[in-house]
């Protein structure tokens, strides 16, 4: 098993307990100047999900959604439903596994292949995994199923999977995963696939101008590396002009979006703006030389689950905004995003009642929301 604390950030704790407590109270306590936004509500579309975690638009216009047990619910243009179960059996859906995300082959109208992350495995020996599948033509049984990734570094905790998945123009897919928790130095470490935004052909082969290949090991975990110093990324997107962006759990502060760039490490859990949740220092520095600063930080923390760029003209108000679902806060959280710099951050559906799982747009330009926990339901964004 892997060691769950590194003797260098001890060390670093230890030096310096006082500069970190202090520093760290100041950002805390700089609230943040989003300005709320009133000009929106919701349309109840779907209730009575089972719980579920993601929200995905097919190229042909078909409604995914993962039930975190085990199933994909598929609902066509009419809002008619379809629940489909697979052979997949090695399934971990405990804490915050399960099912998770799903996204399309850039050539899915021709080859009909989905993509899957999932958490496998049990509770002393778990990991994010990915496979592909097709629908049947018939039924309501996946049986068409290949293996795709597995990530290397095994964990025993049910929690920090990440699990987003994103496809780039050249048809490589990017695979994001979570520190695990009690492993957070992973993070750090090149070797371990956890605490890293991996990338990998459409079969699941490292590909081999990732930043840190290895031609001489072909084999090696560090091949499939493309980004590292993550703590729990749940967002993973690609924008129309081809920039990679995500968004991360801190602990408690420290929530932060990031544009992702291939071969950068963005810091977790040498630098952070946020405490531990026993409010213990995690380490003295928010800034390290070689570590990327956030390109926006919320803390205090909002807990951010999806995210999208939206990129249409129908809520014209919200065009080139970032918009984050929140569970913590349940709202909606939207940052203007100007191709480089992040401001101007708004909340919208500030008296929201409900955690909000995750958020699609879908051809038309309609915003549609993901709620969170058991019976759970999709609205739909609509203009006051």
């Amino acid at each position: 098993m892997l060691l769950t604390r590194s003797t260098l950030i001890t060390k670093l704790v230890a030096s310096s307990l006082l500069l970190a407590s202090l520093s760290w109270q100041a950002a805390f306590a700089q609230s943040n100047t989003a300005v709320p936004d009133d000009n929106f509500d919701v349309e109840l579309i779907v209730d009575g999900l089972p719980k579920s975690w993601s929200l995905a638009l097919s190229p042909d216009n078909e409604i995914f959604v993962t039930d975190r047990s085990g199933r994909i619910i598929v609902f066509d243009q009419q809002w008619n439903k379809k629940s489909y179960t697979t052979s997949i059996n090695d399934v971990f859906s405990e804490g915050q596994g399960g099912f998770l995300d799903l996204t399309f082959h850039p050539d899915f109208l021709s080859n009909g292949w989905i993509y899957l992350s999932y958490s496998a495995g049990n509770s002393d020996s778990n990991r994010l995994k990915v496979v592909r599948f097709q629908l049947p033509e018939s039924g309501n049984k996946v049986s068409t199923i290949e293996d795709v990734f597995t990530v290397k570094t095994d964990k025993d905790t049910p929690v920090h999977y990440g699990g987003r998945l994103a496809f780039l123009s050249d048809k490589s897919l990017l695979i994001s995963t979570g520190d695990g928790f009690d492993y957070r130095e992973q993070a750090q470490v090149k070797s371990s696939h956890l605490g890293k935004i991996l990338r990998v052909s459409d079969t699941g082969k490292a590909v081999d101008d990732n930043p840190f290949y290895d031609k001489e090991a072909p084999e090696s975990n560090v091949n499939f590396v493309f980004s590292l110093g993550h703590r729990n990324p749940q967002a993973l997107l690609v924008s129309n002009s081809g920039v990679i962006i995500s968004h991360e759990h801190g602990p408690a502060g420290g929530d932060e979006i990031n544009i992702i760039e291939a071969g950068n490490n963005y810091g977790w859990p040498v630098i952070t703006n946020g405490m531990d949740y026993s409010g213990a220092v995690i380490t003295p520095f928010t800034e390290y030389k070689g570590m990327q600063q956030p390109n926006f930080d919320w803390t205090p923390s909002i807990a951010p689950s999806g995210m999208i760029l939206y990129e249409s003209s129908k809520l014209a108000s919200l065009s080139q905004h970032l918009i984050a679902t929140s569970l913590k806060f349940k709202q909606l959280r939207a940052v203007m995003f100007d191709g480089i710099g992040m401001s101007n951050e708004r909340i919208l559906l500030s008296n929201f009642q409900e955690r909000l799982r995750d958020i699609e747009q879908d051809n038309e330009g309609n915003v549609l929301l993901l709620t969170d926990g058991e019976d759970a339901k999709i609205y739909k964004l609509v203009a006051k």
